[in-house]
């Protein structure tokens, strides 16, 4: 939630009286301070790093501790970074940080919060790309990511149907 999509995600839940938890890579930063002053005190706002599991599961061991009385609703999976250009001008590096934010990161947030959302027939929502389902040329890395967190998710549509979670995809167009 430190820009974008996800900080105003946050603040438009907030706004509709949800209690938020609002994970950002950097809790000190521009985005992380401007949601703690907007909005109220039903959001949080606490540090995870998707690349991380220790940070994944000290998200979770926070989100669990101070959900009270309240449950899970859902989980947002929207972490996501844009590297790399064609393949001969990308590097391996840039392949595998796209693929460990864009797409292990959904997956290692989901594992973690799967218990919880099993207990409310929770949701997912996957922030994926249009660039998961059509290529981008010239940015392989990002499109290869979003290809695998979309077929992530269409995996986990039909694998979570029987526990009663939805799953779902937004894939948001340019959104700067």
């Amino acid at each position: 939630c430190d820009t974008g999509f996800g900080n105003a995600f946050a603040k438009r839940l907030d706004s509709k009286g949800f209690h938020v938890f609002a994970t950002c890579l950097f809790p000190t930063g521009t985005g992380a301070t401007e949601l703690k002053a907007s909005c109220s005190n039903r959001l949080h706002v606490l540090h995870m790093d998707v690349t991380k599991d220790e940070s994944v599961k000290k998200a979770f061991e926070y989100v669990k501790q101070n959900l009270g009385s309240s449950e899970l609703w859902a989980v947002v999976n929207n972490a996501g970074i844009l590297k790399g250009f064609s393949l001969e001008f990308s590097s391996v590096d840039d392949f595998r940080d796209c693929i460990d934010v864009n797409f292990l990161g959904s997956v290692r947030v989901t594992k973690a919060f799967l218990p919880l959302l099993r207990q409310t027939k929770g949701r997912i929502v996957n922030v994926t790309s249009a660039a998961g389902e059509v290529s981008l040329p010239f940015c392989s890395p990002y499109t290869a990511s979003k290809y695998a967190a979309v077929g992530f998710t269409d995996c986990l549509r039909f694998e979570l149907d029987a526990w009663g979670i939805s799953v779902v995809s937004i894939e948001p167009e340019m959104f700067l």
